[in-house]
């Protein structure tokens, strides 16, 4: 019997920004610049009052200077309360190790999910680092809209509410792997209760392919224009995980290639 569950997400579009890719093409090993955030966007809404637009422009200053605030540590996690469009952005440094050694003591340390070398790797390609993800609620999800309602408390009537949040558990771990200027993203996040599921369907220019690896199922998705465009996916719905393996749109590497990735992950 198949154990992998439906692969659903919300329907809400959302956009995250990888910037940590900036360091890969330009200066492997630069981990402070490694970060990405994570922005959700939902209709704006107008006030008419000027006085209420003064208040909230200093409200939302004053928001910004903790959200993008300088000297961030690796695992610092933010997030910004939007209340004119009742949404919630996070901004964070991943945890970047170029060790497995190190990205091993890392997982333990932060309760990540595990990702162990997959065994099937094309000819060529070799470890390059690793990442570790602070925790942020997916947009739609229980704990987005429970961190939703508390932010909005906490910010007391303000437009605009930042803080710095503590965590303890990774929501994610990535491995990369290098040839050339090529490159294979293999990542493994921990999967949150969505308040509206629904079947996920291609985007623009997007042709999803759904497959029976080692008898789960999976999704190949190719032909959108995002960094990372060609995708295999599947879930562990047993351990809570949703798996990926990521390819930039003019990779040489075929279906097939990601197949026998996957296939040697699921092995472990």
């Amino acid at each position: 019997m198949n154990k992998m569950a439906k692969m659903t997400i919300g329907s809400a579009v959302f956009t995250l920004v990888f910037s940590y890719m900036t360091g890969y093409a330009g200066a492997a090993g630069e981990q402070s610049k490694h970060a990405f955030s994570a922005t959700f966007h939902a209709a704006k809404s107008k006030t008419s009052n000027p006085a209420a637009k003064k208040s909230a422009a200093q409200q939302k200053k004053e928001a910004l200077a903790i959200f993008h605030a300088e000297g961030k540590k690796p695992g610092d996690l933010f997030v910004l309360y939007d209340g004119s469009d009742g949404t919630l952005s996070f901004n964070y440094l991943s945890l970047k190790s170029s060790k497995l050694d190190d990205y091993a003591q890392q997982s333990a340390k932060y309760k990540a999910p595990v990702l162990q070398q997959p065994e099937a790797l094309p000819e060529g390609y070799e470890y390059h680092s690793s990442e570790i993800t602070p925790p942020f609620p997916q947009f739609l999800s229980e704990p987005y809209q429970k961190m939703l309602k508390e932010l909005k408390a906490e910010a007391k009537g303000k437009m605009y509410y930042a803080k710095k949040l503590k965590w303890s558990e990774a929501g994610e771990s990535q491995l990369i792997f290098f040839k050339d200027s090529d490159i294979i993203r293999i990542s493994v996040k921990k999967l949150q209760p969505i308040a509206i599921e629904s079947t996920r369907v291609a985007g623009k220019g997007e042709t999803i392919e759904k497959l029976s690896v080692k008898g789960i199922d999976a999704m190949y998705i190719t032909g959108s224009d995002v960094l990372y465009s060609t995708m295999l996916q599947w879930e562990d719905a047993e351990k809570k995980l949703q798996y990926q393996i990521s390819l930039y749109k003019n990779s040489p590497l075929t279906k097939e290639d990601l197949i026998a990735i996957a296939e040697s992950i699921m092995q472990g």
